[in-house]
């Protein structure tokens, strides 16, 4: 089990971020590029050289923009603990590219996401360790059974990532998509009094009183 890097009592109160989320979905459309060249590779029979230089160049688009997903993510967490929070996004992303360490990263920075999200208690989110797991055996599949495969596990746990972090994001906003919007008054609704007969006959006797006077 890999632990969080650090957990502070006396983060501030957080405050939406300056910046967008990342189209993680669009990560799907280098995996249908990928599904789409295999299957042209053996109903055209194409240069299998020529086509796994073009799965190659897939699979490396689609783990840049991996990477720049997970730039993202640490960034609006910067944002939002008003840069309390313990990986910055350049450390997020230049950790990928240690030999062997990264083995080690998919699990550090997961981990310290949930541990973050769930001690704040505004959402509920797995154990890190979990998509520690799942992150490297998407990285596994990709390189020694299928890129396209890899690719698809892989941003499939950006887009719980992705939506789990956009709650919270909603909930310090205050605009809660569980909430409904408030009830009418209901006087909008009441109708006014009828008038009683012991209204009319105070209103005769009110009348009668001015004529004498």
């Amino acid at each position: 089990m890999i632990a969080p890097l650090s957990i502070t009592a006396d983060t501030p109160d957080e405050v939406p971020p300056r910046s967008s989320f990342p189209w993680v979905w669009f990560g799907f459309f280098f995996v249908a590029a990928f599904a789409i060249l295999e299957a042209l590779m053996v109903a055209l029979e194409l240069d299998e050289q020529m086509a796994t230089t073009w799965l190659i160049l897939i699979a490396l688009a689609g783990w840049i923009y991996w990477l720049f997903c997970v730039f993202r993510f640490h960034k609006i967490l910067l944002e939002i603990s008003r840069n309390h929070y313990p990986i910055s996004s350049g450390e997020a992303l230049w950790k990928h590219f240690i030999p062997f360490y990264n083995l080690v990263w998919i699990f550090r920075w997961p981990a310290e996401l949930s541990n973050y999200l769930n001690r704040r208690e505004r959402v509920k989110i797995v154990s890190g360790n979990l998509l520690g797991v799942f992150l490297l055996i998407s990285l596994l599949t990709g390189r020694f059974i299928d890129g396209g495969v890899g690719l698809a596990g892989t941003f499939t746990v950006g887009m719980y990532i992705s939506a789990k972090l956009r709650k919270h994001v909603e909930l310090i906003k205050g605009m809660s998509p569980d909430m409904l919007p408030p009830l009418p008054d209901p006087r909008l609704f009441s109708q006014p009094a009828p008038v009683t007969q012991l209204d009319s006959r105070t209103d005769a006797t009110t009348a009668a009183s001015v004529e004498r006077l």
